[in-house]
Parts: structure tokens; C-alpha cells; sequence
């Protein structure tokens, strides 16, 4: 079973990213996904489901404590074997959990289509990644009626610490974003569009709390906490 989490997000000036960043080195490393590549980061792409009212973008902007958004995302750049993950982000007060699921990204509209798990959803495990959460992705998606709305892509810098829990700090850069209509939308970059063009999001992900270098450093930077969430930010730029 995935565990909740805290999850607090800031509004970070591109021009005090890489001060930042040096400083968040002397304590952490990046993680084993974006130390594969030579820029330290790589690409989130999710394509984000909403009912026909938006419901989740609604309950986001109401402030509704109990709550759950839809995505289906993949990383980096089309390859044969890129991966696919149908997830729901649920938030409960101020803890979230993601549950999750793994198929290959060109079978997608396969599946929702045909909804032979079975056949498609792949025996993965850990991290929130389990198969029968398919089940409940399908379950939500047929009682909501949800459907695409918007493709959402920037570039993640992420970083972990040894030794105290699971303290997860990302810098998400670039932030752009596309209606779409179909499921596996995942790789249209011809017609994004910047959502945000002097600021990047940086995130701090944990269970058992902060350490005080951390703290130091976000109130040395002077970032407030704010209630950011790229799908409605995304939906809002597209609005206009």
C-alpha cells in the first residue's frame, strides 16, 4: 500500500535557482532517475483527465480537503519501450497518496478501450505502483466520466538525502501545457504553450519533517508556501 505524504510547493525565481541548487548539493545528490542524464533532470509528461464540469479542477480551486486528480504520464522522449503510469493523486487534508499502475505508453488507448488489464497492465510493484490500482483508476474514470483536458510537460531536477527518511526535494522547470483529446497525447511539443515564464516549482516531498538546514534555506530565499497545482495552472493559461 503507498503511504501519504507531505508535500509543500513554492514559487522559485529562475534566478535563484542555481544558488539554490548549490547549496541544496553540500547536503543532498540527484536521484537515480535524473543522474542518468547528463543535465541532472529529466522530462514529466501527463496528460490530466477531468470530468465534462472539471470536477477536480473545481475542487482544487474550492479548496475541497478531500479530494483525488487523474493523470497518465511518461518520461522523457518517445522510445519502443516507453512506459505508461495511470495515476490518482489523492489528497486528504494536508497528506497525499499516489496510487498507481504501469503499461506500455503505446498500448494506452488500447486499454482504455478495451479494458483487458490482464492483458495489459504490467506486474510492477512498489513505490504506490501496484496492478489492481488499475482497477480503481477505471472504476473513478467510468463513475466521473472523466476524460482528457490538458498535456502538461516541464523539465524535473530532483534530489534525495541519505539518512534522514524519505526527503525528496524537485525543481520543475519550464512549465508548458496544450489541450488535448486523446489519452496518449504524451509527446505533442509543436503547439505547447509556457505557463509560467519567471518562476519554476519547486517542491519538497516528506513524511517525517523537514531538516533545518532545509528550512534555512527556503526562509533564506524568502519562498512562502503556496497551493500550486500545474493542471489548474495549466487549464488557467489555456483559459486566457
Amino acid at each position: 500500500m503507498p503511504y501519504p505524504k507531505l508535500e509543500y510547493k513554492y514559487l522559485l525565481p529562475v534566478a535563484d535557482v542555481e544558488t539554490l541548487r548549490n547549496r541544496m548539493l553540500l547536503h543532498m545528490q540527484a536521484d537515480r532517475y535524473a543522474a542518468r542524464s547528463p543535465e541532472l533532470q529529466y522530462t514529466v509528461r501527463s496528460v490530466y483527465l477531468d470530468s465534462p464540469r472539471l470536477s477536480a479542477y473545481r475542487e482544487k480551486i474550492e479548496g475541497v480537503r478531500h479530494r483525488r486528480k487523474y493523470r497518465i504520464r511518461v518520461y522523457n522522449d518517445a522510445v519502443d519501450s516507453s512506459s505508461a503510469f495511470l495515476e490518482i493523486k489523492e489528497k486528504q487534508g494536508t497528506y497525499l497518496t499516489k496510487y498507481r499502475s504501469c503499461l506500455s505508453a503505446a498500448a494506452v488507448e488500447t486499454l482504455v478501450g478495451d479494458r483487458d488489464l490482464h492483458r495489459h497492465v504490467r506486474q510492477v510493484h512498489g513505490d504506490g505502483i501496484r496492478p489492481e490500482n488499475a482497477t480503481m483508476f477505471f472504476h473513478d474514470y467510468d463513475r466521473k466520466a472523466l476524460r482528457p483536458v490538458v498535456l502538461v510537460v516541464y523539465e524535473r531536477e530532483a534530489y534525495t538525502v541519505n539518512g534522514f527518511g524519505d526527503l525528496r526535494v524537485t525543481i520543475d522547470k519550464n512549465l508548458r501545457a496544450t489541450r488535448v483529446s486523446m489519452h496518449d497525447a504524451f509527446w505533442r511539443d509543436s503547439d505547447l504553450l509556457p505557463v509560467m515564464r519567471q518562476h519554476y516549482i519547486l517542491e519538497v516531498k516528506f513524511t517525517r519533517g523537514v531538516p533545518s538546514w532545509l528550512r534555512r534555506l527556503l526562509y533564506h530565499h524568502a519562498l512562502r508556501r503556496l497551493a500550486l497545482s500545474k493542471y489548474t495552472l495549466s487549464l488557467d493559461a489555456h483559459a486566457h
